[in-house]
């Protein structure tokens, strides 16, 4: 199970870098596509997660690690980053059409929310990879370096 994390993490992470500039790599229709896809992703990750989701939710106020906690609040923020970007990403597309989901708002509103939600989750996403680094590093049989030596 763990490997199939590890690879769907990196997708993630790879898709992710990919998707911050709609023009770069194979343009706008990719972005939109990826941008979707994305979503999925993250939702399947977050179904690989469920026991560790479940077990925080239960014990967040009561009997918990400050280090899940930590986790369990940049998980939601993360849901919530990723949630307003495909949202507002739906409202803006170009290529796919959604008008029939009719969201409202003035275009320039959604296009600031799609990118200000965008560099915010990027940077929350960030966060998450580093303090998963050890994970990643064991899954990579890497061993951990601590102070300049390895442990």
């Amino acid at each position: 199970m763990n490997v199939y994390k590890f690879f769907l993490s990196l997708s993630l992470t790879i898709v992710m870098l990919l998707l911050m500039d709609p023009r770069s790599f194979y343009g706008l229709s990719f972005h939109e596509w990826a941008g979707l896809i994305i979503g999925l992703f993250f939702i399947l990750h977050k179904i690989l997660n469920w026991g560790w989701i479940k077990k925080v939710t239960m014990s967040f106020f009561r009997k918990c690690s400050g280090k899940a906690r930590l986790n369990y609040v940049l998980d939601v923020l993360l849901l919530a980053g990723i949630t307003l970007m495909i949202l507002s990403g739906i409202s803006i597309s170009r290529t796919i059409d959604f008008s029939w989901l009719n969201l409202g708002g003035s275009p320039m509103f959604w296009r600031v929310m799609h990118t200000s939600s965008s560099y915010i989750t990027l940077a929350l996403f960030g966060i998450h990879l580093g303090l998963h680094w050890n994970w990643i590093l064991q899954r990579l049989h890497i061993k951990k370096v601590k102070n300049g030596k390895e442990n």
